[in-house]
Formats: structure tokens, C-alpha cells, sequence
């Protein structure tokens, strides 16, 4: 059976699904491949090879001891909104692996927050045509109600072929 991209069956499996219904649908396939994402209480928001948003709503097991949304919190929903968009570009045969991670904390973050990353085109088919590579994604999150830039963080993807994993 030849190999498969989980991430891409997502898309393809809800595309034409109404966003009211997408939305869950896609949060719990990708809970269910990533499911840390799940036990975490990441929403995904958008969901497409150009763009993906991954929301975190604040409350207790995501809280520091101020009551606003933990530094590693953040940090994870931007590792998942870049990765997810990485992951959805792999060849069918390749993983995604997070390889440097820069985040930049600009402001508390005391509610609900997005994480979104992009691609071009250009980059979305460059990852999808070699089985090998790198690239850097930029992720922003914001408190969604004042599209307010509350973190900033860069992350630089790898993509390698699974048969590599297994030594």
C-alpha cells in the first residue's frame, strides 16, 4: 500500500464541508493523528496548505500563576499552526520535524489567542515536490478579538523521508 499524508486526507476529507461544521471535524481528525493537540484543547480554525490557524481558549490546565495563558502554551500553538501547515505539504512518504523554535513574548496573553502561519504558493509546492528539505515558517498569535500581535515567533521545519526515522 503506497505511503500516505494524514494531514492532507484531512483536507481533502472535509473541504467541502460548511466552516460551522469543518472546523470540529478537522480539530478532532487532527486530535486524533496529534494527540497532543487534543489533550492540549487546540481548535483548528483554518485548515488549508497555505494557511493554518490553531486557537487556545484560556482556562486552568493552560494557565500561568497569573491566570493568563502559560508561555508553553503559546509556544505549542505556534509549533502547531506551522507545523500543521508544514504537515500538509509533506510528500505522502516524508515527516515534518520542528528543528529551531524563536518565539518572542509581546504582550500578556489574558484570553483566547490564534496562532496563524502561511505559505506562498511557491513555498507550499517546493515542500510538496522534494522528499527532503527546510524551510522557515513565521506565526503570529493574537488575541482574535483585537487582532492584537501578542507573540511573534519564527520556526525553521524539516521534512525528511519516514524510512530515515527508523534508526
Amino acid at each position: 500500500m503506497p505511503a500516505t499524508n494524514p494531514f492532507a486526507e484531512i483536507a481533502d476529507r472535509y473541504a467541502d464541508h460548511p466552516p460551522r461544521l469543518r472546523r470540529p471535524l478537522v480539530t478532532e481528525a487532527v486530535g486524533r493523528v496529534i494527540p497532543f493537540v487534543d489533550t492540549a484543547g487546540c481548535s483548528v480554525e483554518a485548515y488549508t496548505p497555505t494557511r493554518v490557524a490553531v486557537r487556545l481558549d484560556n482556562r486552568p490546565a493552560v494557565q500561568n500563576h497569573l491566570g493568563g495563558l502559560h508561555a508553553a502554551a503559546l509556544a505549542l500553538l505556534a509549533e502547531t499552526a506551522s507545523g500543521l501547515v508544514v504537515a500538509l505539504n509533506v510528500p505522502p512518504a516524508s515527516a515534518p520535524l520542528l528543528r529551531t523554535m524563536d518565539v518572542s513574548f509581546e504582550r500578556y496573553a489574558r484570553h483566547a489567542v490564534q496562532a496563524e502561519a502561511t505559505l506562498t504558493s511557491e513555498e507550499s509546492d517546493r515542500i510538496r515536490s522534494r522528499p527532503i528539505g527546510r524551510i522557515d515558517v513565521d506565526v503570529t498569535l493574537t488575541a482574535p478579538e483585537d487582532d492584537e500581535t501578542l507573540v511573534s515567533s519564527a520556526l525553521e521545519w524539516a521534512w525528511i523521508p519516514e524510512e530515515r526515522l527508523d534508526g
